[in-house]
């Protein structure tokens, strides 16, 4: 990012706001390791999905360390003034997309949790959808994060893909609902309850990341001439 975002901050905030973009791309790295974790998983590469589980928690511990090391830094400091709880939430709720990925995750911990109905649902290509749905709605976010150097005009522009991509995955959310409810086989309903509840807890990824996006427009309009 460029020094100034936004035209009242000081060099010092400007290089807090340079700081936030990193923590974005460790919550963008957490979210592309449990894409991985349920790709590998599909595919039955246990040792693949290991490392993959393991970055998820990795990241997710990481971006805990650096909102708490921001939040602490914005909080103690002179910073930012009409904007400071708006900044604030922007961190909580960029982590709160972590969250929700390493949450997610769990789910898939281990091979011996999921049987075959479970794997299936995974390998489907409504599955694969619906994670690249996912993935999109937290890139487009990196994007509208990225328009701070350019302006209220372009970040309203690109403020409608993070809500697409989240309308995307929910719709897609709601497909893999079906297939899990309306299976013809008759599946184990542990494996249900844990399949419909892994789909509800991804599904925040986009919701979070959709949040972060109301964040930022109230940003724009508070921060911009």
């Amino acid at each position: 990012m460029k020094l100034r975002p936004f035209s009242f901050i000081s060099r010092k905030e400007s290089k807090i706001v340079q700081e936030i973009e990193g923590y974005f791309r460790i919550v963008e790295k957490t979210v592309d390791g449990f894409a991985g974790l349920v790709k590998a998983m599909a595919e039955r590469d246990w040792a693949a999905a290991k490392n993959f589980f393991q970055l998820v928690l990795d990241g997710e511990s990481e971006a805990d360390s650096v909102h708490r090391t921001l939040s602490m830094a914005i909080a103690e400091g002179a910073f930012f003034g009409g904007i400071r709880e708006d900044i604030l939430d922007l961190l909580e709720t960029m982590d709160n997309v972590a969250d929700s990925a390493k949450d997610a995750a769990r789910f898939l911990e281990s091979e011996e949790d999921l049987d075959d109905f479970a794997l299936s649902l995974l390998e489907s290509d409504e599955m694969k959808l619906f994670v690249s749905e996912l993935q999109s709605a937290v890139n487009a976010l990196g994007k509208l994060i990225a328009a701070f150097d350019l302006g209220k005009k372009e970040i309203l522009a690109r403020i409608p893909a993070v809500e697409e991509w989240e309308e995307a995955a929910d719709s897609s959310k709601d497909k893999l609902m079906k297939r899990l409810f309306r299976s013809s086989s008759t599946p184990n309903p542990v494996t249900v309850i844990q399949m419909r509840d892994f789909l509800f807890v991804a599904d925040d990824i986009a919701d979070y990341a959709e949040d972060a996006s109301d964040v930022i427009l109230v940003l724009a309009a508070k921060g911009y001439d």
